[in-house]
């Protein structure tokens, strides 16, 4: 027989399921609001904003690190940038 106490939890567990539902859903259109948005501004950016971010490495890609003689930071050689001081080899 259902009791009173039965009842209430079910109600309970059938709003639980409701409102969870509910935030998934939203969620979810929010996402993909946002992917959206994000197509539609590099769409609109045009060729040029798209060549001027690098192409990505690949995952297994990686280079040695070496010192700079100039300022002593650890650097990798083939993507460094010049560190500001005039005798910098990575800023040429």
């Amino acid at each position: 027989m259902l009791s009173f106490s039965k009842l209430l939890l079910l109600a309970l567990v059938i709003g639980a399921v409701w409102f969870g539902w509910r935030w998934v859903t939203r969620v979810n259109a929010i996402g993909r609001d946002r992917a959206a948005a994000k197509r539609r501004d590099s769409a609109a950016a045009g060729p040029a904003r798209r060549s001027a971010a690098p192409p990505p490495s690949p995952a297994g890609d990686a280079e040695d690190m070496e010192k700079c003689p100039e300022c002593g930071a650890y650097v990798a050689p083939y993507s460094a940038v010049s560190c500001g001081r005039p005798a910098c080899p990575y800023g040429r």
